[in-house]
This record gives structure tokens, sequence and C-alpha cells, in this order.
């Protein structure tokens, strides 16, 4: 089944964007690592030449590497961004609901999409609604047989 298309793909900033921040430090760090770890053994294989034909020579030997990493680093960040929809949404989507219940609209049954966690969330919330609902009959009732009849 092909996953439903939500309006918004970055739906929390505040999670989604902690996580594309921490991704790109993450990437940074290691970038920044690869490249030193490169220039150490270069320098380490020919100590006595110049730093300027080390440098040539990692860019000639690791440059693919380096561009190819760089590259990537969007690629990344996108289906970081992805993967956090799948469960950012559904959270959303419970916030939501849950505000709607407190601005004293009837609740409605949570239904995440087939890719979404959290599926068990929706499960579980659905059986409270469905218990609320079946509580909030027999004590509609109950108040209703304790009120005399009217005549």
């Amino acid at each position: 089944m092909s996953e439903p298309n939500r309006k918004k793909t970055f739906v929390d900033p505040q999670v989604q964007g902690a996580l594309v921040r921490r991704l790109i430090m993450h990437w940074i760090g290691f970038f920044v690592l690869a490249s030193l770890v490169a220039f150490v053994l270069q320098v380490l294989s020919d100590p006595f030449q110049p730093i300027s034909d080390h440098l040539q020579q990692v860019w000639w030997t690791q440059g693919p590497f380096l561009l190819a990493a760089l590259f990537l680093l969007p690629v990344f960040v996108l289906d970081t961004i992805k993967l956090s929809h799948r469960f950012v949404g559904p959270i959303n989507r419970l916030q939501c609901t849950i505000r709607s219940i407190a601005d004293g609209n009837m609740p409605t049954k949570l239904k995440f999409r087939d890719f979404d966690f959290w599926q068990s969330l929706a499960d579980d919330f659905n059986q409270m609604i469905d218990r609320l609902r079946s509580d909030g009959n027999s004590c509609e009732e109950a108040a209703d047989e304790d009120e005399p009849a009217a005549v």
C-alpha cells in the first residue's frame, strides 16, 4: 500500500529541527575527523615534504570521498526529516485530537498512516475513547433513572 502524503513534512520544528541539527553536528564531526585522519596519514607517509604538497596529495587521493560525503549531507537531512515525520506526525495528530476534546468537541478515533510509528498508541487511545463513551452512557442512564418522571 502506498504511503498517503501529509500536507506538511516538517510537522514539529522543535523535534524535527533538533534531529536535523544533531545529524548535521554528527556529520560535521565525522567530516572533520575523516579529513584530519587523511591529512595525518599523508604527512606520516613522508614527513619531510612541504605541507602544500601534502594538502595537494590528500585532495587528489581523498577528495572524491570528501566530495561524496559533502553531497550526501542533504540526502541525510531529507531522510531524517522523512523518518521523523513517521513518529512526529502521529504525536501531532494525537495532540490536536486532545486539544479538540479539551475544547469540548466530541472525541474522534485516531487513525495513523500504515507506515507511521505509534500504531499501538492509536489503538490504546481508541480503546480509551470507547470506554469513556460506554461509561458516559451508563452514567447518563443512571442519572436519568434518578430524576423523577415528568408528569
